[in-house]
C-alpha cells in the first residue's frame, strides 16, 4: 500500500480500491489507514469474483489489478500508458532467487520450463503471449492491466483464476482472441510467501495440478502412473540397484536444473521436500481428501 500511494501519476486521474476478501487478519484496519476505497466481503470468495467486484466499482475505464504479493514501482502507470495497449502484464518481477530454498527451486524450475523466456529480462523487453507460444511462456498475475470493456467481455465468458493462474490468460488469448503484452518496462517486485504458508501452498498446488490433469487419461496421467509402475518394478526386480540408480538420476536431474554450484547444493537439500509436498497434494486429490 505504501508503494501504491507513492505512484507518480495525477491523483485526480486514478483511484485505489481494496477488496477485503473475508480476511481474518488486520487487512481491513490497515487498509482504512490509507486514502483508498475499501470494499469488504464477510466471506472469502474466488479471486475472479473479487476482480469482478473491483471492476464493477471502478469509476475509470482502465483497470490495473495488483496481486497482494506485489510491490509496484512508482512509474508503473506511466510505463503502461506509454505502451498504449491492453492487456499488459509485468515482464520483470525482480524475484529474489536466493531469498529462500523454495524460491531458488521454483526459479530454476521456471527457467527450464519456460526457456528462453524466463526470466524475461534475459530474453527481450517485449514478449507477446499468443496461442502459438502460450504453453512456452510464464504467465504471472503480479499485475494485469486491462480495459474495463475488455474485462467485461472476459467476465461474460467466465474465468476461474483459482483453478490455475493461467486460466484468465487462457481465456483472453483463446476465447477473446487477444494477444497479451508482457513488457519489462512494467517493472514490479514480487514477494513470495513465508515458509509455513509456502509449504501449505506446495501441497495445494499439487492438489490443483492433479485436479486439472489427472481427472481423465492424458499424457500427464499416463506419465504419472507410468512413473509409479517404473519405480515399483525397479524396487521389486532390481532391489540391489535401486538406491544407486535413484541417486544417479537425482544428481543428473539437479545438474540439469542448476546454473551454478550454489544452485546445485541448495536444490540438493530442498528438492526432496518440495517434491514430496507436491506429491502429497496429488495423493489427496486421488484419495478424495480436501
Amino acid at each position: 500500500m505504501d508503494a501504491v500511494q507513492s505512484l507518480e501519476y495525477p491523483k485526480e486521474d486514478l483511484e485505489v480500491i481494496i477488496i477485503n476478501n473475508g480476511s481474518t487478519d488486520r487487512t481491513y484496519r490497515i487498509a482504512t489507514g490509507y486514502d483508498v476505497r475499501v470494499i469488504g466481503k464477510r466471506r472469502s470468495v474466488k479471486y475472479s469474483e473479487i476482480m469482478s467486484i473491483g471492476a464493477k466499482n471502478s469509476n475509470f475505464e482502465n483497470l490495473l489489478f495488483v496481486d497482494q504479493k506485489t510491490v509496484v514501482r512508482k512509474d508503473v502507470l506511466n510505463s503502461i500508458k506509454n505502451l498504449d495497449y491492453s492487456p499488459v502484464v509485468s515482464g520483470e518481477l525482480n524475484i529474489d532467487k536466493y531469498r529462500s530454498d523454495h524460491d531458488t527451486f521454483m526459479y530454476q524450475i521456471y527457467s527450464r520450463l519456460y526457456s528462453p523466456h524466463f526470466p524475461q529480462s534475459r530474453y527481450s523487453k517485449e514478449l507477446w503471449i499468443t496461442k502459438k507460444n502460450f504453453k512456452k511462456v510464464s504467465r504471472n498475475k503480479a499485475v494485469l492491466f486491462i480495459t474495463k470493456s475488455l474485462f467485461n467481455k472476459l467476465n461474460e465468458k467466465g474465468f476461474d483464476i483459482d483453478g490455475g493462474n493461467s486460466d484468465i490468460f487462457r481465456r483472453i488469448v483463446y476465447d477473446l482472441n487477444c494477444r497479451i503484452l508482457s513488457h519489462t518496462d512494467v517493472n514490479v517486485q514480487y514477494i513470495g510467501d513465508l515458509k509455513v504458508k509456502t509449504n501449505r501452498e506446495i501441497v495445494e498446488n499439487g492438489y490443483k495440478w492433479a485436479k486439472r490433469y489427472l481427472k481423465k487419461f492424458n499424457i500427464f496421467s499416463f506419465l504419472y502412473y507410468s512413473m509409479h509402475l517404473a519405480l515399483l518394478t525397479v524396487l521389486i526386480v532390481y532391489v540391489n540397484y535401486a538406491l544407486p540408480a535413484f541417486l544417479a538420476f537425482y544428481i543428473i536431474f539437479l545438474t540439469y536444473l542448476s546454473d551454478s554450484k550454489k544452485d546445485f547444493w541448495i536444490m540438493f537439500r530442498s528438492a526432496p521436500g518440495e517434491i514430496i509436498r507436491f506429491y502429497i497434494g496429488t495423493i489427496k486429490f486421488l484419495t478424495g481428501r480436501s
